[in-house]
């Protein structure tokens, strides 16, 4: 994934047959990790505003290539 790419944010489920809706945005820039542990988190524009996403929890919907 890069920047400009759109993407949908998979929440993880601890129930599987609870319908999910999933949130749609375009990445605007990855966040710099601070710690080895840590998530690398990318902030990403949506309807609502800017918002920041866990990029495990990421997947491509549209690559602007």
């Amino acid at each position: 994934m890069k920047v400009g790419d759109v993407i949908k944010y998979n929440t993880p489920v601890v129930r599987p047959r609870v319908k999910r809706e999933f949130t749609v945005g375009t990445i605007v820039e990855f966040l710099p990790v601070s710690h080895a542990k840590q998530f690398q988190k990318v902030r990403v524009l949506t309807a609502s505003g800017t918002e920041d996403w866990i990029l495990q929890f990421c997947e491509a919907v549209d690559e602007s290539r």
